[in-house]
């Protein structure tokens, strides 16, 4: 079963559009361009979105806004910020932590950690 997706031109997206700007009902104008009224509902917000850059055409979805790519570009690493800022408070907290509830040669690393034990060695078996 194949079903194939129909491709609607950017003519009629805006004739349609027009349509319902000029106050021609939904159910109308899908009817008359034999289209279904969610369609035409989703046309109508990147219409109200895009204005006559709507619908730029196959393949080139967003080639004529750049602004938008900035848009989204500049969200992303707005975000990037945000977590790599609640990254670097977590790690200041836990040194905080280890500098607070641990003794110095664990946290300067000092040789103090690395005394040599008061056990008597075991004797290894050969």
């Amino acid at each position: 079963m194949d079903l194939a997706r129909t491709v609607y031109s950017r003519d009629l997206k805006i004739a349609a559009m027009r349509a319902l700007d000029a106050g021609t009902g939904t159910g109308e104008i899908a009817r008359k361009y034999q289209l279904s009224p969610k369609l035409l509902e989703r046309w109508r917000g990147e219409w109200r979105a895009k204005g006559e850059l709507a619908f730029p055409g196959i393949g080139s979805r967003g080639a004529d806004l750049p602004a938008l790519d900035d848009a989204r570009r500049i969200a992303e690493l707005e975000r990037k910020i945000g977590q790599l800022t609640m990254e670097n408070d977590f790690l200041k907290k836990t040194l905080q932590h280890f500098r607070d509830h641990h003794p110095p040669a664990v946290v300067s690393g000092a040789d103090a950690c690395l005394k040599k034990s008061s056990k008597p060695r075991r004797k290894v078996r050969t």
